[in-house]
């Protein structure tokens, strides 16, 4: 996850993501992380929550409940599903794979940094991977 401050990039942190992580959100429960612009809504620590410190993201944002929708609408989800949200970027993280239900998860010394560099309202970019899924398999020997 790169950390950039007017425009120039200061940081690049190690993140663990959903265990579905290549593809992106589509309901609840599919433990996969969203892709798209979202902002911080609420900063966690102590017992707000269960990891060391969290950033509650705004998922589901307005795009992703219009693509929701879409997605019942047009019968690609089933009308029970349910399209989930806190979303957060959170501590608990380093364990070298991929195992949020969706979150981003971050070692607790980078989510100290994260956490003290972020306020309400930061913006928050995710996006998919930028190696395609080939380049990812050749990486992995697969």
């Amino acid at each position: 996850m790169p950390a950039v401050q007017k425009g120039k990039l200061i940081k690049t942190i190690d993140v663990e993501l959903g265990i579905n992580w290549i593809g992106d959100k589509r309901k609840e429960g599919d433990k996969a992380t969203p892709e798209g612009q979202y902002k911080i809504t609420r900063k966690k620590k102590g017992k707000d929550t269960i990891y060391h410190k969290a950033l509650l993201l705004n998922y589901p944002n307005e795009l992703d409940k219009n693509r929701f929708a879409e997605a019942i609408k047009n019968g690609s989800l089933p009308k029970s599903s349910r399209i989930g949200g806190l979303i957060e970027i959170h501590g608990g993280g380093g364990r070298g794979a991929h195992w949020t239900d969706g979150c981003i998860a971050v070692a607790d010394e980078e989510m100290d940094l994260i956490y003290d560099f972020a306020s309400v309202n930061t913006p928050v970019a995710i996006v998919g991977s930028m190696t395609d899924l080939e380049g990812i398999k050749k990486s992995m020997q697969l």
